[in-house]
């Protein structure tokens, strides 16, 4: 049986399994996968254990060499595993499913984890590991050329570093988070549908990674939105990043701007040497972009009214209790509801009302007893933000 296939057995029947990935991405449209990293914990685990007794337990752990060999065996067993752990790993996921057309539903972040325990947001693998085990990991292989071969002692202990220790800063963090793992499984899946997404466009859809389409006219948008299909079409046909194609700003210009000759569309500021070759095929998409292909964008892009004064106070108030609550759990503020959330909360409510915010994202899964209750109760009177000079964000939320 060869190494792939023995890990992906291993993999299988084991409680726990972690995973990393090192790729390089520089001048690619898809980055080249140059390395993967598993440990997993003997079947025999129990998860149920004490924290000390899965801390203690040594994993295994195998560098896989997939410029070598097919990972896909491995990359199939990780998708099937219950327990999936990772740090950060969107990216990765996102190379996953666009070379194997793989997703891991059941991945769990452990920077997610440390940003619900309240240990800081975004938090670095090697901060984490010095916060929670007291290890001192090496960082100066991050930037290191994964493809050269054979690779270092450096790298390969870099890269068995990246694996060998997220079982047990599993362990610490699922007891420091308790009943919040569940939060913490939830937004891990989230990421995971996103990096999919990502990862999904195609030359049809291309148009909706765009932004500013909303101070375009249907002339404009037609050509942004044939543009964006062109862009991706050649950045794929080439495997060049879409910025080193055309960069999103040039791209709005000249859907904007429609210029009608070779030499024009070389004139546009920004416009990269490889779209200057091409000018001439530029020049006939724009001119060939039809504004009837996107009269329902038009109508569903069109710029919402100005919320209403009210709408506007209401979302920073709703802001201030994300801070709030944020100080209180710990939770990153991010993780609890963005500036736009609060913003189209408050429209909704100002336009519809409370019974329309039903389905808002404040008030789904677990964030409706974290901060959507609280949204909800103080627009309706049932709770008060008020001074308190007693705390160290100054306000506090009091029932009326």
């Amino acid at each position: 049986m060869s190494e792939v296939a023995t890990v992906a057995e291993a993999i299988a029947g084991s409680p726990l399994v972690a995973f990393d990935l090192e790729f390089l991405s520089a001048d690619r449209l898809i980055p080249t996968l140059c390395l993967m990293q598993v440990s997993w914990l003997p079947a025999d685990t129990r998860l149920d254990a004490p924290e000390a007794a899965i801390v203690a337990t040594v994993p295994e752990v195998r560098l896989l060499d997939p410029m070598a060999h097919d990972v896909r065996p491995v990359v199939d067993a990780l998708a099937a595993h219950p327990l999936v752990i990772a740090h950060a790993p969107r990216q990765d996921l996102g190379l996953l499913y666009t070379r194997f057309g793989v997703a891991l539903p059941h991945i769990v972040d452990t920077q997610l984890m440390a940003a619900f325990a309240g240990i800081g947001d975004q938090v670095g693998l090697a901060t984490l590991a010095q916060e929670i085990l007291g290890l001192s990991l090496a960082k100066e292989q991050q930037w290191t050329d994964w493809a050269r071969r054979p690779l270092s002692d450096a790298q390969l202990a870099y890269a068995d570093a990246d694996v060998r220790h997220l079982p047990a800063l599993f362990a610490r963090l699922r007891t420091r988070l308790g009943d919040r793992f569940a939060w913490v499984r939830a937004e891990s899946a989230q990421v995971a549908a996103d990096a999919v997404a990502a990862a999904s466009i195609t030359a049809d859809t291309a148009w909706r990674q765009l932004a500013g389409l909303r101070s375009l006219d249907a002339r404009a948008l037609a050509a942004a939105v044939d543009l964006a299909a062109w862009r991706l079409r050649i950045a794929t046909e080439l495997d060049r990043p879409l910025g080193q194609v055309l960069n999103e700003k040039t791209l709005i210009d000249l859907a904007r701007q429609r210029p009608h000759s070779a030499g024009a569309v070389r004139a546009v500021k920004g416009i990269s040497p490889l779209a200057k070759q091409r000018a001439d095929e530029l020049v006939e998409l724009i001119d060939s972009a039809d504004p009837d292909a996107v009269k329902e964008l038009v109508t569903a892009g069109s710029p919402p009214r100005p919320a209403s004064q009210r709408a506007q106070r209401w979302a920073e108030m709703l802001l201030a209790i994300v801070q709030l609550v944020s100080e209180q759990t710990g939770v990153a503020p991010r993780l609890l509801a963005t500036r736009a959330d609060a913003e189209d909360f408050a429209r909704i409510v100002d336009e519809r009302g409370l019974s329309a915010a039903a389905e808002h994202p404040a008030l789904a899964t677990w964030r409706h007893g974290v901060i959507g209750r609280k949204w909800v109760d103080w627009l309706s009177g049932k709770l008060a933000l008020v001074g308190d000079p007693s705390v160290p964000m100054g306000l506090a939320l009091k029932p009326v």
